[in-house]
């Protein structure tokens, strides 16, 4: 058997062992856990502290910041310690899992019958969010994600994403199998807060900075007419999760498609800043979000040169 097999069987074997425990119980471990690794990881640290002293400046002092960082951590930890009781969640017990509000929203963007994009984001526990969602409702979820580097995780987690029905999408690779499933009417779910590359993305605000924004979203949206979705979820104080399904977005058609792409993308930033201001602690500070990336000079002359014409 290749190593690569091997280290797949024995963590997917630890992962479902795992899931035999009560996911509160689990999650006692991650204040613990969460503190332990604020205090040894002093890069993702100062990444955190450095993004929320930004985000929030003018607001919220060094105190706050600092609070609200160290509770980052710790949720961080348990959206990884709850991914093993999802091998558990089902149509029966969702309810212990997440309370969904919104449904009727969603409803109605399939009635349009152009496609559903959903307009998410790394808040709450994303990974419970998309399962919760597609057992409450009785759908399928085409999500679209980044592999792992590391493949035989990539393998779990995927195996993991589609238990429901669900299906993964490389973002990669799924630019001409997005367009069939709007076609189709299917529902696609795509993760927009993330630093993209210059090449797939624009510059939009984000907490009164600028950062590239992936423009797949707001191209598809306009290209098929589809509609955009919000939704989010936040963790509440009895350890379920709360999923908003919000109304479709109005968005911008000028018949200028560079810059529908670029005023409508800053307006589903806008909306991310919404959630993520309701529950900070809750959202992926400890990515690299604003890493602008200079454009290089052949690339620009190109973009330059295609304005004109």
């Amino acid at each position: 058997m290749k190593a690569e097999a091997l280290v797949y069987l024995l963590l997917r074997s630890l992962l479902r062992a795992l899931g035999a425990f009560p996911r509160l119980w689990t999650a006692r471990l991650a204040r613990p856990l969460g503190l332990m690794w604020h205090h040894v990881d002093a890069y993702h640290r100062r990444i955190a502290g450095e993004n929320m002293a930004s985000a929030f400046a003018g607001e919220h002092g060094g105190a706050w910041v600092a609070g609200r960082v160290r509770a980052n951590f710790v949720q961080l930890v348990r959206v990884m310690l709850e991914l093993p009781s999802l091998y558990r969640m089902t149509a029966g017990n969702v309810d212990a899992y997440a309370r969904l509000r919104g449904a009727e929203n969603l409803k109605e963007a399939v009635a349009r019958a152009k496609g559903v994009l959903i307009l998410t984001a790394h808040l709450g526990n994303w990974e419970l969010m998309a399962l919760a969602a597609s057992l409450r409702l009785h759908i399928q979820i085409h999500v679209v994600v980044r592999p792992l580097d590391f493949a035989p995780l990539d393998r779990i987690l995927s195996e993991l994403r589609s238990r429901t029905g669900n299906v993964v999408l490389d973002k990669d690779k799924s630019a001409n199998a997005i367009g069939g499933l709007l076609r189709e009417n299917r529902i696609v779910g795509i993760l927009l807060d993330q630093n993209a590359s210059w090449y797939e993305g624009v510059y939009v605000p984000f907490f009164g900075r600028t950062a590239c924004t992936n423009k797949g979203l707001a191209l598809f949206a306009l290209r098929y007419g589809a509609a955009v979705v919000p939704a989010h979820n936040v963790r509440s104080a009895d350890g379920r999760y709360t999923i908003v399904l919000e109304p479709a977005l109005s968005l911008i058609r000028t018949g200028d498609l560079r810059k529908d792409v670029e005023v409508n993308t800053a307006l589903f930033n806008t909306v991310i800043e919404r959630w993520v201001r309701t529950a900070p602690e809750q959202w992926l500070w400890i990515h690299r979000r604003w890493r602008i990336k200079d454009i290089p000079d052949r690339a620009r002359r190109k973009l330059e040169t295609d304005a004109v014409r």
